[in-house]
């Protein structure tokens, strides 16, 4: 398998889960979750350390927790409209962790703007650095949310949650930092403390 694109290893792995489960207890149908994790795309997150249980072996559902995953666990806009509007998402827990990718971008911002100058042609990066402003490259670090520390970190990202206008008051939001050498979680921001 080492020689395999990795389409072709996702498609192996599927048809070899699919062999193993039993399609009659696949969660397809939707049901009511009132809470959402937003967590970094990080595999290292690990998603049984924040309780939420993986799949049974048969394939069946054990979690109702609604897990959003990006950058630096970040909120997207899209994400919390559909998650609170749709889904009915009443409560958020916004968990960080240590050593993130998002502060190694911080870090290396110099990396990344080479990176991008070097990937797009110049009209499109004079296109790109315009709409993300100057100075340049501070603009970038501020566009991509990056950060030193998770803890300080998670505070501004609830805050900024908490003062979008797409988000209810009555929507608790919580902010956590996971340790990732120990398997600790810890809280920052406890939303059912908020005055």
């Amino acid at each position: 398998m080492a020689d395999q694109q990795w389409l072709d290893i996702l498609l192996s792995r599927n048809a070899t889960f699919r062999k193993q489960i039993d399609p009659k207890v696949l969660p397809v149908a939707r049901t009511p979750g009132r809470v959402g994790l937003i967590t970094c795309i990080d595999p290292r997150v690990n998603l049984d350390a924040l309780g939420i249980e993986p799949f049974d072996q048969n394939g069946g559902g054990k979690s109702d927790v609604r897990v959003i995953r990006t950058i630096g666990a970040m909120a997207e806009n899209r994400s919390l409209i559909v998650g609170i509007h749709l889904a009915g998402i009443r409560e958020f827990a916004v968990v960080m962790h240590t050593d993130c990718g998002n502060c190694l971008a911080k870090q290396r911002i110099n990396k990344i703007t080479d990176s991008l100058e070097g990937s797009m042609d110049m009209e499109e990066y004079r296109h790109f650095r315009a709409k993300v402003g100057e100075p340049w490259p501070a603009s970038l670090v501020d566009y991509l949310k990056a950060f030193d520390d998770p803890k300080e970190a998670v505070k501004r990202e609830v805050a900024s949650i908490r003062a979008k206008t797409i988000v209810p008051r009555n929507v608790i939001l919580h902010g956590l930092v996971y340790t990732l050498d120990t398997g600790q979680l810890e809280v920052v921001v406890n939303g059912y403390e908020r005055s």
